[in-house]
């Protein structure tokens, strides 16, 4: 299962994919959990090791990133042919939460009996010069390269607002959990997000569920305003606040038992609305082509709508 955590800045989606992933941790899943979101405050919140040498996003690591997932593909010609879109195909080495995996060995901390990693954020040099899209690169290359058995989970912690449709990120997940806050700045960016899942054909990927949620008031308030299910409902809590403002990390037991059922339904939600592999593999394809018709891509990699295999599957991996 894969979970995102989407919202505008200051949704308190950081906490809440924290919280998500004490969750999963109690109830003894395995997973991999990533901080792809600029500011890297996932690790803090949930006591993992942050090793800023390890950032996804940092040259020499997305280069091993690209040579891993390129593996003995041939239709790749080389590792520096891997774009953001790049679907996995025959001979594609795979992301496998297994400590013998060289990507989890290279570019992530143990937490407890599972993983932590983090995408990186702005280096000093690229100031002015950089985007952080382009950081998410090599994230997108193991997200679609990404094998998980059935009961194992990926939660990522990802960009404000709807930066995830400049991408290919908002494919890559079973279900975009879009954090809003009673605002009118929280509406607006659920009417985009609903806008642009929509033209992506992704909007039965996405939930909503409610931040900071003080009053019956502020319940109305997303009732009337989001058209969408909201699955779950939490409160501003002054428990959060002190925890960090003691650099604590956050857990289940600052919450009462309704606050925690929240969690439980967001991982019944992400399990019902669950994606095929090879479903997923279509949409990615779709992206690639568009992706390969861009002249920057042309002009770097030439032509690479040759790296589609139509002949490869999910179920052979």
């Amino acid at each position: 299962m894969r979970t995102a955590f989407v919202g505008k800045g200051g949704s308190g989606k950081s906490t809440l994919t924290a919280l998500f992933i004490n969750y999963l941790k109690k109830q003894e899943k395995q997973f991999l959990a990533v901080d792809a979101d600029i500011n890297q405050h996932l690790a803090e919140l949930i006591d993992a090791e942050f090793k800023e040498e390890l950032a996804v996003s940092k040259k020499e690591n997305s280069k091993k990133v690209r040579e891993y997932v390129k593996g003995d593909n041939p239709r790749i010609e080389d590792e520096a042919n891997v774009v953001k879109s790049t679907p996995p195909g025959t001979g594609s080495n795979f992301v496998k939460l297994d400590r013998k995996n060289k990507i989890l060995d290279d570019l992530a901390t143990e937490y407890g009996d599972n993983w932590f990693m983090h995408v990186g954020t702005y280096e000093k040099e690229g100031i002015g010069a950089s985007c952080y899209h382009t950081s998410l690169t090599s994230f997108e290359n193991i997200l679609s390269h990404l094998k998980l058995k059935e009961d194992e989970w990926l939660v990522s912690d990802m960009v404000a607002g709807t930066d995830a449709f400049a991408n290919t990120l908002h494919a890559q997940f079973d279900l975009i959990v879009l954090v809003v806050e009673p605002t009118p700045e929280g509406i607006k960016v659920y009417e985009q997000y609903k806008e642009l899942s929509q033209e992506a054909g992704v909007f039965e990927n996405i939930a909503v569920v409610g931040n900071k949620v003080d009053c019956k008031h502020d319940r109305e308030y997303l009732e009337e305003n989001i058209d969408s299910e909201i699955i779950g409902y939490l409160p501003r809590k002054s428990e959060i606040k002190m925890a960090r403002q003691q650099n604590n990390p956050v857990g289940l037991e600052l919450l009462n038992s309704d606050e925690k059922q929240v969690f439980q339904k967001i991982a019944e939600t992400t399990e019902n609305r669950k994606v095929e592999p090879d479903e997923r593999l279509e949409k990615l394809k779709e992206i690639h082509l568009k992706v390969s018709e861009k002249q920057h891509i042309k002009d770097a990699c030439g032509d690479v709508k040759t790296q589609i295999d139509e002949g490869f599957s999910w179920s052979e991996v």
